[in-house]
């Protein structure tokens, strides 16, 4: 019995001399792979790295064309790693969030916009990797609760996870964002469910896949309500030889309710070349449009576009196809208000619609209809109505004929 307590207490103080051990000899390789790593991205430099026994504290720079942002990261050394999840065994822990000291300015003012005033980071990474080389990453984004003129809009958080071996060499995650809901007046106008997602990015390739499902959306607006149900978004992303991305999505809308006759909505869309600036600078402006509606400022960037879209309605059937290369206004372009044809200088492409004659004309477009249709510029095929316009050269065609655009638009608008 003595020689199995001795024993038992020779194994405690060999395990604990381990613990107490491990620490100082992970601990040089985690700098060096951390300082590594970063220096590998341009833009980002480890500013500070204070390493002692069991962790360390790491300040990183991120440099952008209009400010600076810093994160300051809690690094500890291996094996024994107190996580926010409770005790866990393992190489290096860290936990990373933002400065609220020092961000960069448009950052700052976005977070700002739903927070207030910073006073700790709402975003929150944190990493841990494994003794099987495996890199766990989650990140935090807290939830909110933020009133002003515009109503009270609540948010529950979102959290985003993502998985690799060291070297990287495919990433895949998991998305959750939690349910939001807008109140005006005492009265919603907003509410989304929790929307999930998954993605696989293969780095060898230089692609990847990623899908977005959210069970269902409510709005209420001036032009009545609507309702969307199992909405599902599909994305395939590449990134080319130039650097820039291929993006290709389709998005299917499987039931919509509304004071319109639509009842679902299928779109597929292609990004054949976009930079990445250019494709956050648009989602930016679909998530939150100019509210002085100066368009032209947004409109600044390239953008090339496929698009086939197609609505199902009580009445029948409507498609839009497009093929659009738009180079981009002019940075030297005053932000006045510009005649339609000057909007066709940058623009070449193709749109083609066709709808059941039923469908259009009991929609909210009838009246848009009715005099394109008396105008010859929506034609009678069967009990379908089509048209094909076509812009080259800062020409416009309809159907084949030359047209001004401003009388165009002036058959659009119902102002003939």
């Amino acid at each position: 019995m003595k020689l199995l307590r001795l024993s038992l207490l020779c194994l405690f103080v060999l395990l604990l001399s381990t613990a107490l051990a491990m620490p100082g000899i992970v601990g040089p390789k985690v700098e060096e792979v951390w300082k590594q790593q970063l220096g590998q991205n341009r833009g980002v430099s480890v500013a500070e790295y204070r390493r002692g026994w069991f962790g360390a504290r790491a300040t990183t720079a991120l440099q952008a064309r209009d400010g600076a942002t810093e994160l300051r990261s809690k690094i500890q050394h291996g094996p024994l790693l107190f996580t926010a999840e409770g005790p866990r065994l393992g190489a290096v822990y860290s936990e990373t969030r933002l400065s609220t000291e020092r961000l960069q300015p448009q950052l700052r003012a976005q977070l700002e916009q739903f927070y207030g005033r910073l006073e700790h980071s709402p975003l929150v990474l944190e990493s841990l990797v494994g003794f099987d080389n495996r890199v766990h990453n989650t990140l935090h984004l807290e939830p909110f609760t933020r009133s002003d003129a515009g109503g009270k809009l609540k948010f529950d958080g979102g959290t985003l996870q993502f998985e690799t071996d060291y070297r990287g060499a495919a990433l895949d995650g998991t998305l959750q964002l939690g349910a939001s809901r807008l109140l005006q007046g005492g009265i919603e106008k907003f509410r989304s469910a929790q929307a999930s997602g998954k993605f696989h990015y293969v780095v060898a390739a230089r692609r990847g896949e990623a899908s977005i499902q959210l069970p269902q959306l409510h709005s209420d607006s001036d032009s009545g309500p609507l309702e969307l149900h199992n909405a599902d978004l599909q994305l395939n992303i590449q990134l080319l030889n130039s650097g820039l991305l291929k993006l290709v999505g389709d998005l299917n809308l499987p039931q919509v309710q509304s004071a319109t006759p639509v009842t679902s909505l299928k779109q597929h869309l292609t990004l054949p070349q976009i930079s990445v600036a250019d494709l956050g600078h648009y989602l930016g402006a679909l998530l939150a449009p100019p509210a002085d509606g100066n368009w032209q400022r947004v409109m600044r960037r390239p953008l090339q576009l496929q698009q086939q879209l197609a609505i199902q309605s009580a009445n029948g059937p409507m498609l839009v196809d497009a093929d659009l290369d738009w180079r981009g206004l002019s940075t030297a372009a005053r932000p006045v208000n510009m005649a339609p044809d000057q909007w066709l200088v940058p623009l070449t492409g193709d749109v083609t619609f066709a709808a059941a004659e039923q469908a259009l004309m009991q929609s909210p477009l009838v009246g848009q209809a009715m005099t394109l249709r008396k105008y010859g510029l929506l034609l009678e095929d069967g009990d379908e109505l089509q048209m094909h316009l076509q812009v080259k050269r800062g020409q416009l065609q309809v159907n084949g004929q030359p047209l001004p655009a401003d009388l165009f638009m002036m058959a659009l608008m119902g102002q003939f």
